[in-house]
């Protein structure tokens, strides 16, 4: 199944919905456009839609219009269809430019998948924090002995005469990133790299990796010293 193709059918069942309710009289046209995204959808997710088409239709009148409820019966079923059986909703198409946002490729290829799942979404938590403390690992050239809160303690020691790299000159900057990179291993990581939660809705788990893709964006122009230095 194609998702994202899915969606944009989705998009365009709503936006017939619109149409149809707020005008009384709609064109004959619209249900064929209707009935071909019913095609679409069923051609897509493998099921047998022909009993959500609109094969039926009364009087045509002037400029080949119909009532509307023709159409809208059969739409406002296979919307509903779609929203409690394939986890599709509003919500989910407004969030698609939040998504497409998303830069760093390990990132987004890590949490595409589990952010189109129906549940469970404190997977993406756990992996959109690990990318994160793999980045900093790897920036900074710490091993894997260091993990965690251990790990940003060195490589993002608030004391920028401590730290291995340096976020900015700026002293409070520099700070405050090492403090939000702290807060993130010990509110994010480690509980869901510990424990198993269904706390988190999808949109949690998408505003969660779009702050951690900034994040990857300030730490790939870090600063870095030399770590031998504070061995």
């Amino acid at each position: 199944m194609d998702r994202v193709k899915l969606q944009k059918c989705y998009g365009r069942l709503k936006g017939l919905k619109d149409i149809v309710s707020s005008d009384n009289m709609i064109v004959i046209d619209l249900i064929n456009d209707y009935n071909s995204v019913v095609d679409e959808v069923q051609k897509n997710i493998g099921e047998d839609l022909e009993s959500y088409k609109s094969k039926k239709y009364g009087e045509v009148y002037g400029n080949d219009q119909i009532f509307s409820y023709y159409l809208k019966d059969k739409l406002l079923q296979l919307i509903s269809f779609l929203e409690y059986g394939y986890k599709l909703s509003e919500e989910i198409i407004e969030i698609g430019s939040i998504y497409n946002s998303i830069k760093d490729e390990e990132l987004k290829s890590r949490c595409a998948n589990i952010l189109t799942a129906s549940s469970n979404f404190d997977r993406v938590i756990n992996q959109a924090s690990q990318v994160l403390e793999d980045r900093i690992r790897t920036k900074s050239g710490l091993d894997r002995s260091f993990v965690g809160i251990k790990l940003v303690s060195k490589a993002l020691n608030a004391d920028r005469s401590r730290s291995v790299l340096i976020v900015s000159e700026n002293n409070e900057e520099h700070e405050g990133f090492c403090h939000i990179c702290r807060g993130i291993m010990l509110a994010f990581r480690n509980p869901t790299h510990h424990y198993l939660t269904d706390s988190f809705k999808r949109e949690d788990a998408l505003k969660f990796t779009a702050f951690i893709d900034n994040l990857l964006k300030i730490l790939h122009k870090c600063k870095v010293i030399s770590k031998e230095k504070y061995q």
